[in-house]
């Protein structure tokens, strides 16, 4: 899989940014810089734009009518969260603390609709505290599939469901999971999904998205919009607008083609090598990596099917190995709840060892 991307040595970044597939700057000459040059620009850029929902909906195993490009899993939420009109009785949003803090930034906002924010106490990845705290006071219910700062996985189809029973809406971020670890939209049955392309499924930055249910589309009027969220962006009435009637509703003004043209370029990859195989090949490097640590070095999950494709190391076992970290040129971050190492089909061997072995200093 290695010899389909640029992969720096030792790179334990693909929870920040995926690695640029070999393919994508072909696709993008012919995909963006060709037809701009010819003049025939926008007739190919916005099959490109079809191209990459159509893609996307393959992959997640939607349809494209639900699927909508976005520029930022922010944006996404946000629009969402202000589509939908505030129901009597209901006006808590519920989230985690563990989210990533856009999530929580996002959503603030809708306190100028009456909303107050809930968030869930204690371990986000105990399914009994989410059942405990979905009532019927519930509005939204936002719940992200892999925590991005400990890779916990969680109960995503059992907190849809109980959303679901109580009549809240859930929307689903799989910005850490998609690419990484099995996602399966069809099962969890949620209201909606927001999601970003540049980390594990190497689409580049810009490429992200949003899908809604069948059901939710009708509901849905968003504040957020423009030409291309009008049921035909070439009619030119100023005076007539009218929502499209699939997920392009939320889409807005004129697009970007540049990141969906990378995009659909990692789409075509990914499609040809299997996203079940960079999973595999995710969850052998981690348990690889587990087995040369002490017990008790890690706060990310031990079990393969609890944990999303990132390692993270105690920041009490940090300082023992820092320099070592420094001197391999192992590229990683670190965050408050440890040093974070992301894992991926295109991961060498060799890399895995060159970490493995730092970590194995800890045993002593």
């Amino acid at each position: 899989m290695r010899e389909h991307f640029h992969v720096p040595d030792n790179y334990f970044l693909s929870h920040s940014v995926g690695c640029l597939p070999r393919m994508s700057p072909d696709a993008l000459t012919a995909g963006l810089l060709s037809p701009w040059m010819s003049g025939e620009n926008w007739a190919f850029w916005m099959e490109e734009l079809e191209g990459f929902r159509a893609g996307l909906a393959r992959l997640l195993g939607v349809t494209t009518s639900t699927i909508c490009p976005q520029v930022n899993v922010s944006s996404a939420l946000t629009k969402i969260l202000f589509s939908l009109p505030k129901r009597d009785g209901r006006d808590v949003i519920l989230l985690s603390k563990m989210d990533f803090p856009t999530v929580g930034f996002a959503a603030k906002q809708a306190e100028y609709l009456g909303y107050k924010l809930q968030f869930i106490e204690g371990d986000p990845s105990d399914y009994q505290l989410w059942d405990e705290a979905i009532t019927d006071r519930v509005a939204f219910v936002l719940v992200t599939n892999a925590l991005s700062n400990t890779s916990h996985l969680l109960p995503v189809e059992s907190i849809c469901t109980k959303a679901k029973e109580v009549g809240a809406i859930s929307v689903v971020d799989i910005a850490q999971s998609f690419g990484a670890v099995p996602v399966d939209v069809a099962i969890w049955d949620p209201d909606f999904v927001i999601g970003t392309g540049v980390k594990f499924l190497c689409f580049g930055p810009g490429a992200c998205f949003l899908y809604a249910s069948e059901n939710m589309l009708s509901k849905s009027r968003p504040l957020d919009v423009g030409w291309f969220s009008h049921e035909n962006p070439f009619e030119m009435d100023i005076k007539d607008f009218r929502y499209a009637p699939d997920a392009m509703r939320f889409f807005g003004g004129t697009p970007s083609p540049a990141p969906y043209v990378l995009a659909n370029a990692a789409i075509k990859l990914w499609e040809d090598i299997g996203l079940d195989t960079a999973h595999d090949r995710i969850q052998g490097h981690l348990t690889a990596l587990h087995e040369r640590l002490p017990n008790g070095a890690v706060v990310s999950p031990m079990e393969s099917d609890k944990r999303g494709a990132t390692l993270v190391l105690a920041n009490s076992y940090g300082d023992k190995i820092r320099d070592d970290l420094t001197a391999a040129n192992i590229k990683f971050d670190q965050r408050k709840q440890g040093y974070r190492f992301s894992v991926h089909g295109y991961t060498s061997a060799g890399d895995i060892e060159t970490l493995a072995k730092i970590f194995s200093q800890l045993n002593r």
